[in-house]
């Protein structure tokens, strides 16, 4: 009777394993309890873009949520500041990887938890995980007056993205005439109805993706040089290689009426495909504007006076050289004297970095329209680390700087 018992208790045991091992073949993991864990997170300053990842036992291609708590929220504030979505993918042995990207421009310095769950459906599941985090740094005063009149009323502008390898999280920025608070909303949509096909290497599953569209609300927030900024997360995980646009406009405006009855800016977002188990792994790009750029230029400036902005990792109190030269030159014979002369105009000078969100510093500076000649088609802003030495007004080079076209023709008188 006894061999009888432990022959039954062995085919029992063998199938429960062989159930555990076609589940782990077909899914990634063994989810017959939920679980999931959070990967430590390091401090960060506010306005940071804060990357969120951990692993869990439910199948890949799923989504958890996020809920990003206040440890001790302010008086009147709600606790809850924050919710994002955290993609499942394949991972190694007997768990899933999954991650999330968090804005952080909107939060406020302090302590704060993630807890993480599981969406059934329309259920959610009691908490799976928890960790904390830190954000430091204080609240940029506002700089300047929105609204001085050297922008276009009521605009939007986004600062052009790079190119994205599938699975990186990008914070996306730009600037705008609003005032601060102002509700706007975002959209990420795939430009075309491609689709990728692929096959589970493990399984032999087959499944088709297509491309993913995100959208969310995001408020403006103060900048400097009377030009407000906003910004928001994209985590690309779910995302399928090709071509996206980005759409910003206000809340309250319908999709129909984007572009016709509010304030709106789009931009080119291109995902590219990783290249898995590569000797080459993607090389984030270390050419110019990492450590200073340069906002996104409006169409037009209506006044006398026009404003250019941007960002950079130096500190506040730090001098950054700006310099406004044509590209081109108008150059005539003069039958006088028999030589060519041109017609030459621009700007130079220092600027000082003032404190921004958390880690990032601002920059501005003010331009007379006056001073560049509209004849020459193309001029080129320049910002750097750069000095002037005060003595014999040579240039002494440093080795960070961000540029860009600017098109007089463009403006209005």
């Amino acid at each position: 009777m006894k061999k009888k018992y432990l022959t039954y208790a062995g085919i029992i045991s063998a199938v429960i394993l062989v159930i555990m091992f076609v589940s782990i073949l077909m899914t990634g993991s063994f989810s017959i309890f939920s679980s999931a864990t959070i990967d430590p997170i390091p401090d960060h300053a506010a306005g940071d873009l804060v990357a969120i990842t951990g692993t869990t036992n439910h199948m890949a291609g799923t989504v958890m949520e996020l809920d990003i708590i206040a440890v001790s929220p302010a008086n009147g504030t709600k606790p809850r500041v924050a919710v994002s979505d955290a993609f499942i993918v394949r991972g190694g042995g007997m768990s899933n990887t999954w991650s999330a990207a968090l804005d952080t421009s909107a939060i406020p310095p302090g302590e704060y938890l993630v807890n993480a769950y599981w969406i059934n459906e329309t259920i959610r599941s009691d908490i799976l995980a928890t960790s904390r985090f830190r954000l430091t740094g204080t609240k940029p005063v506002p700089t300047g007056t929105p609204g001085t009149g050297d922008l276009q009323p009521r605009q939007i502008w986004i600062n052009r993205p790079d190119t994205l390898w599938r699975g990186e999280k990008l914070l996306v920025t730009g600037t705008t005439s609003l005032p601060e608070g102002t509700e706007l909303t975002y959209l990420v949509i795939p430009q075309s109805n491609a689709s990728v096909f692929t096959v589970d290497v493990k399984t032999g599953n087959r499944d088709v993706k297509e491309g993913l569209t995100r959208s969310g609300g995001i408020r403006v927030l103060p900048g400097t040089g009377g030009v407000n900024r906003w910004s928001f997360a994209v985590d690309s995980t779910e995302f399928i290689s090709g071509e996206y646009i980005i759409i910003v406009t206000l809340e309250s405006i319908s999709p129909e009426k984007i572009g016709l009855q509010s304030p709106f800016d789009t931009a080119q977002l291109i995902v590219k495909e990783a290249i898995l188990d590569s000797a080459t792994s993607p090389v984030i790009n270390a050419s110019s504007c990492r450590h200073i750029t340069i906002d996104a230029f409006p169409i037009s400036w209506t006044n006398k006076t026009f404003t250019i902005t941007g960002t950079t990792d130096f500190p506040p109190g730090a001098e950054l050289l700006v310099q406004v030269y044509p590209t081109e030159y108008d150059l005539t014979m003069n039958p006088e004297v028999k030589h060519l002369a041109s017609s030459m105009s621009g700007a130079v000078g220092m600027v000082t970095v003032e404190k921004g969100i958390g880690s990032t510093g601002l920059w501005s500076v003010t331009l007379d329209k006056g001073k560049l000649d509209p004849d020459l088609r193309r001029y080129l802003v320049n910002v750097s680390n750069d000095r002037i030495d005060p003595r014999t007004y040579a240039t002494i080079y440093g080795d960070t700087y961000c540029a860009k076209r600017l098109i007089p023709s463009s403006w209005s008188s």
